[in-house]
């Protein structure tokens, strides 16, 4: 049998997805299946950027590699940003009602509501019709569709109603993908038209089991509820919180080794063409009162040997000369990383993780060895600089009291210090989120803060101990639509969204530089710790040679944009 396995688009085009890769080298090492996996956000971007006629793509990488000053690369950067935001703006202009960011679509339809989904997915004519028609034209009808994120939710629809026109009766519509896992009693119960068969957290094992039935090799085995078939009833008006049932594991001696033999990995939009490695699957603390990202995985938190994802590494390096990688792992495990360092220094890469500001990475030696071996940037869930607040939010891994060491660590070995922090949640006082901005403002060695709002979700700890004041519709989103708390009903969402929003105007008035960081993307970011330091940003300002209110003002708008403005029921 063959699979298309399809990423739709709006997600963030400046690197490939690694789930449909994962997948495709998965299904094709256990069985004779075959698999070809379409980037359908990466075709969608080159269209709205036309790249494939224009080359501007590859004179701003031109131009921003021939800078060989902090400032003029920096403002290579922010052109290179500039020409995609201005293409952006007219796919708007010429599609009433719609907008993109690089990781946000704006449409005339709700998302959120399953009704409007499938009036978008029925709809005489979409913005995406064109490129649905050529990619439509390469794949069978056995297709599989990957749901990541909320701004794929209506392309990935109309997609699925084409290839129902196209392949009717015989087609067959598996969709995945770490949203949908946590979106999937709604789909199942309310958009059963778009589908044959979900398949809910880490897609290898089901996938390949879910094929052989297909193909009438061997049965599904009983004890195997990751996946969810039609005829099978859905359940009528599910609920959707803690939609988390399935007990399956997937070894981690399986997964590994993406295959990219279908991507023009060159072609991604960021200044340096980079790819994702995954060395281990769940958060390893898994415990955030806010948090549902680990549920996407099977329940388990496993690592893999550090040789293999070392070999991993090596590979792509030789097949595509590529030497910038980010981890994609949701909390890199500090001991998985101190075994990986010595197998990579040789390779002379740059890479980036996602950690906790937990204790291990007090060890300076550690830290800079992490430097030597490459690791350029390095994401922190700080969430707080408060202990008390940590504890409420269920982040008691992170004390305050290491974070200095940890992060001065890192900045004096060349790892720009990327900060998350939470404004808002019910367990933070005025103080606690004070102190958070005091901090911020007065440690150099934070390079980059962003700042973000509370938002309770479906799932999460703190929605299920407080499920008696919380409403959720049934609708397209992890975000209840009413959120009280206090003994005067206080609105949740309007008071986190106050307290973020006077915390961005604050600290980015008082450090520019984390203004700056927060203009540029990730991948801008990463290239330029890479090429210039850590404190790039702070360089760049005080140089004299920007325009730091400007500057201010647009990080101020990027971060509000980005992190804030979220509604939960508009």
């Amino acid at each position: 049998m063959h699979l298309d396995l399809v990423f739709p688009p709006a997600h963030d085009p400046a690197m490939p997805h690694s789930a449909l890769p994962l997948l495709k080298a998965y299904v094709e090492r256990n069985s004779s299946h075959t698999v070809t996996c379409h980037d359908a956000n990466q075709r969608f971007f080159a269209d709205v950027l036309h790249v494939p006629s224009g080359g501007q793509l590859a004179a701003h990488r031109e131009t921003y590699a021939e800078a060989n000053h902090v400032v003029p690369a920096v403002l290579a950067a922010l052109r290179f940003d500039a020409w995609m935001k201005g293409a952006f703006a007219c796919f708007g202009a010429r599609h009433d009602g719609y907008g993109l960011t690089m990781r946000g679509l704006r449409t005339p339809y709700d998302r959120r509501d399953p009704q409007s989904v499938r009036a978008f997915a029925t709809a005489a004519h979409t913005p995406f019709d064109a490129l649905y028609e050529e990619l439509l034209a390469q794949t069978g009808p056995v297709v599989g569709i990957n749901l990541s994120v909320e701004d794929q939710i209506l392309p990935a629809f109309r997609l699925a109603h084409l290839i129902r026109q196209i392949h009717g009766e015989n087609s067959c519509i598996i969709w995945g993908g770490s949203l949908l896992t946590r979106l999937r009693p709604v789909i199942a119960s309310e958009l059963g038209e778009f589908w044959d068969h979900l398949v809910t957290r880490e897609g290898e094992t089901p996938l390949l089991s879910l094929l052989q039935w297909l193909q009438n090799e061997a049965p599904v085995p009983a004890s195997e509820d990751r996946i969810l078939s039609k005829p099978t009833p859905a359940p009528e008006r599910a609920g959707i919180v803690n939609p988390y049932t399935s007990r399956q594991v997937t070894p981690i001696e399986h997964t590994g080794k993406a295959d990219f033999s279908d991507y023009p990995v060159h072609d991604y939009f960021s200044l340096t063409p980079m790819l994702p490695v995954l060395a281990s699957r769940k958060c390893y603390w898994g415990k955030c009162a806010f948090c549902t990202i680990h549920e996407s995985w099977d329940p388990q938190a496993r690592q893999r040997s550090a040789q293999s994802v070392a070999d991993d590494i090596t590979d792509l390096c030789t097949t595509f000369g590529i030497r910038h990688f980010r981890f994609v792992d949701e909390a890199m495990p500090p001991d998985l990383l101190d075994a990986l360092l010595p197998l990579i220094e040789p390779e002379h890469i740059a890479f980036e993780i996602y950690a906790i500001a937990e204790r291990r990475f007090t060890d300076a030696g550690f830290v800079a060895r992490m430097g030597r071996s490459g690791c350029r940037q390095a994401y922190f869930g700080l969430e707080s600089a408060d202990e008390g607040a940590l504890v409420a939010l269920g982040k008691k891994i992170n004390q305050h009291r290491h974070y200095g060491r940890i992060f001065q660590s890192c900045a004096a070995a060349g790892i720009h210090v990327y900060t998350y922090t939470l404004f808002g949640f019910p367990g933070s006082s005025d103080l606690a989120e004070q102190r958070t901005v005091d901090y911020l403002i007065n440690e150099p060695a934070i390079h980059t803060a962003t700042i973000s709002s509370f938002v309770a979700v479906t799932g999460s700890p703190f929605a299920l101990d407080n499920a008696d004041r919380l409403t959720h519709n049934l609708r397209m989103t992890e975000d209840f639509e009413s959120v009280t708390i206090g003994l005067h009903g206080q609105d949740l969402a309007l008071k986190a969204n106050s307290a973020a929003a006077a915390a961005v105007d604050v600290v980015y008035a008082a450090r520019p530089d984390l203004a700056l960081s927060a203009i540029l993307n990730d991948e801008m970011r990463f290239s330029l710790s890479d090429r210039f330091g850590s404190a790039f940003a702070a360089a760049a300002v005080s140089s004299g040679h920007l325009d730091i209110d400007a500057i201010t003002r647009e990080g101020d708008e990027t971060m509000k944009h980005e992190r804030i403005a979220r509604s939960l029921d508009a």
